[in-house]
């Protein structure tokens, strides 16, 4: 049985579809690892701009989203976070949940990162600042774990979804010839 032109074009659509689709499973655990690393880094800023700088919240989240990388959904978190924060009536709490909703979508964030978020923005703006801090370091120490895990992750899964992916569209070519 000859294969047609129009055969072995569908077929290697097929294989270039499953291969995208399996690099970008595959990139989501490569992302993930920086996305909290640049988490923790923007936090521990945070933290310092509280412990030593003693800035109001608001300020302190512009400054922070200004050491982001730019351009970058969890440079716009702080920046969205920092904004609402300035509108009257707006508590922190409030203001970070917010800009969570709005940006950590589009970061490689998981649930249990979020929640970490999450929790941590029920202290922000409700106690002192050493209560703050204790908060921050808590959440750092979590998200350095996640962010170790993460690294596990990418190590185990990162090369057998890309792999995946390719044999994927090989096996619906074959079945479908």
């Amino acid at each position: 049985m000859a294969l047609t032109w129009l055969q072995i074009a569908g077929a290697g659509a097929v294989i270039a579809a499953s291969t995208v689709w399996g690099r970008m499973i595959a990139s989501e655990y490569s992302q993930r690892p920086r996305d909290l690393r640049e988490l923790t880094s923007l936090l521990r800023t945070l933290r310092t701009d509280i412990a030593y700088h003693r800035l109001p919240l608001a300020d302190a989240f512009s400054r922070v989203s200004s050491q982001g990388k730019e351009g970058r959904a969890l440079a716009r978190l702080f920046e969205a976070a920092a904004a609402l924060l300035r509108q009257p009536g707006m508590t922190a709490q409030t203001a970070w949940a917010v800009a969570l909703g709005e940006h950590v979508p589009h970061t490689a964030l998981r649930a249990q990162d979020r929640e970490i978020l999450t929790t941590l923005g029920h202290s922000l703006g409700t106690v002192g600042a050493t209560e703050q801090i204790a908060h921050l370091d808590a959440a750092l120490s979590l998200l350095t774990d996640r962010e170790r895990e993460a690294v596990d992750e990418r190590a185990r899964y990162e090369r057998v979804y890309q792999t995946l992916g390719v044999l994927a569209g090989l096996l619906i070519v074959i079945m479908l010839i």
